[in-house]
């Protein structure tokens, strides 16, 4: 038995912030066993019922709410039982402003969030059944965070410039594009983002080739290479594995219908 999953386009109210919202729900003894691979935005998690176990780096049940950030390596999740988690895929650098957190993963591979703050929150949508509602009540938490708008700044535009430019261009000529040198660019992700500028390019790469090779087809290698903006077949080989800790003939040969759920696809 697969989770129910159903996917949702924020409302104008919440689009300076949230770019979709994924409810999950999934309801049986059996333990439903697959990966999260890496992305280069960020979600907000809310968990209402069973929460799932994080099986590797650690094994620990995961927190009612907190937020996945970017991260360099895959994390193994495991349900079972009734589960029913809304997420909310945000801007990274937009939401760490906004909140005043910083994004840099800990040992177990998210961000804590505030609990008074979001315990009120998190209380009022476990009460509704409906995700339209949560998506409301969220909006309208979210907002109030913000109440006299959202106006971006630098940090902002060098990561939107990068998600535009990354999969094409290398690094070098983005940072050229965007007048700065690579410390100041470093510096600007090192807490909005949680990750360097090598490391986003690196995780929007790998999610650019799933995003366009079908589960259980023939790997052309040249072709990844080619798309994927690679040397060559050992750079995309050690990349892959080294994100998804599988190869990509591995990776793709699989059912991966579980690994697109736990990853947001």
């Amino acid at each position: 038995m697969s989770p129910e999953v159903k996917y949702y386009n924020p409302g104008a109210d919440a689009s300076w912030v949230v770019k979709k919202f994924e409810f999950i729900r999934y309801d049986s003894p059996n333990v439903l066993t697959d990966k999260f691979v890496p992305r280069e935005d960020v979600a907000i998690v809310f968990h209402f019922r069973n929460r799932p176990q994080m099986i590797a780096p650690v094994k620990l049940n995961l927190p009612a709410f907190f937020v996945a950030p970017v991260i360099p390596t895959a994390n193994s999740i495991s349900l079972t039982g009734q589960n029913d988690t809304m997420i909310a895929i945000c801007k990274p650098t937009v939401l760490s402003r906004a909140l005043g957190i910083r994004l840099t993963a800990g040992a177990y591979s998210w961000v804590s969030l505030p609990e008074k703050l979001f315990s009120p929150v998190w209380e009022a949508m476990r009460k509704e059944d409906e995700p339209e509602m949560r998506m409301e009540l969220f909006s309208g938490f979210i907002n109030g965070l913000c109440p006299t708008g959202y106006v971006p700044d630098e940090t902002d535009r060098s990561y939107d410039l990068m998600i535009l430019k990354g999969i094409g261009t290398q690094l070098p000529d983005i940072i050229n594009e965007l007048g700065v040198s690579e410390r100041t660019l470093q510096r600007r992700f090192r807490d909005r983002l949680g990750a360097s500028p090598k490391m986003l390019i690196r995780i929007m790469r790998i999610n650019y080739l799933w995003g366009i090779t079908s589960s259980g087809g023939k790997i052309d290698y040249h072709d990844l290479v080619f798309l994927g903006n690679y040397f060559d077949q050992n750079h995309l080989i050690k990349d892959f594995k080294s994100i998804t800790g599988e190869t990509p003939d591995t990776f793709f040969r699989r059912n991966l219908c579980v690994a697109r759920i736990f990853s947001g696809k």
